[in-house]
């Protein structure tokens, strides 16, 4: 799973954006405390009046949004309630069960994820510290996927290398490595395409006028620092020069004849197994004869 959070000071801007998706369909409320999570204004007034109990505390707002692996979305469709407990274990862990929240999931990508909006100023009027919440949500998050067997995050070590990185180019970097692990594991662009899909990548081939391949793209849903969902497109060649179109149609085909390769490999030895074993059997059978003649 990841995990962006950030600090803000306005509970209006925070909730309007995640309750529109719920207006329209694209999302929906999954779990609340202290705040009437049917619509924005109510909710937002909630968070306020709480909020006042503590005014010195001028950046109120946790907005934290988790994401999970695309490789955990069949268990989460089958198990709904799983996600409910991630996020309730996650609440708690960082001590946003002590006050205000509210948890949205979105519906309108193509890998699951949520969003928590709480209240710093917590119910007793104290604050909720935000201090070194990077390094506190990280090693909740291992916790909480080693708990459910979900997909283990990259190592910590390589996150944190880029979390000063510019945004853009941390995309960047994050989706050349995802198409490089698609890519190592497909043989055909038909294998590419859907292995990218189940990352929410999508592989665009770039044709010219006449329709010949010139090129490929891929593109992704991605969330900024500030929870914000917006499309992210880089060319082949823009993520890496080994992952331009030439380059990548000799990969595949590299990948195709080295399966072919091991496929064979593995049906000589097969075939060698069945000869040897077929002539235990016939042996054995000329032994027993031999006995039943004797």
């Amino acid at each position: 799973m990841i995990a962006k959070t950030s600090i803000g000071r306005s509970f209006k801007g925070c909730c309007a954006y995640n309750m529109q998706k719920v207006e329209l369909g694209k999302g929906q409320v999954l779990m609340s405390q202290g705040v009437r999570d049917y619509a924005l204004n109510p909710m937002v007034a909630d968070f306020v009046r709480q909020a006042q109990m503590n005014p010195e505390l001028t950046r109120s707002v946790w907005h934290t949004a988790i994401s999970f692996d695309p490789k955990d979305e069949a268990r989460l469709q089958l198990q709904p309630q799983l996600m409910k407990d991630v996020a309730s274990e996650y609440l708690t862990g960082m001590g946003l069960d002590q006050s205000q929240y509210v948890v949205i999931q979105h519906q309108d990508t193509t890998h699951s994820h949520f969003h928590i909006i709480a209240n710093r100023v917590a119910s007793n009027g104290q604050t909720i510290s935000d201090s070194l919440n990077y390094n506190r949500s990280e090693k909740l998050l291992r916790e909480i996927e080693q708990k459910h067997s979900l997909t283990l995050m990259k190592e910590q070590g390589y996150r944190l290398s880029l979390e000063h990185v510019p945004e853009r180019d941390r995309y960047r970097l994050e989706m050349r490595d995802e198409v490089r692990h698609s890519l190592a594991r497909s043989t055909t662009s038909a294998e590419l395409k859907a292995d990218l899909a189940q990352r929410g990548i999508e592989m665009i081939v770039n044709r010219d006028q006449a329709g010949k391949a010139r090129g490929l793209s891929f593109e992704r849903v991605s969330q900024t620092d500030n929870g914000e969902e917006v499309k992210i497109a880089f060319k082949g060649s823009k993520l890496h020069q080994n992952l331009s179109l030439g380059h990548i149609q000799e990969q595949l085909l590299e990948n195709s004849l080295k399966r072919a390769l091991g496929l064979s490999r593995e049906q000589e030895i097969e075939k060698s197994i069945g000869l040897e074993k077929g002539s235990q059997i016939e042996d054995k059978q000329l032994k027993q004869g031999r006995g039943l003649g004797m």
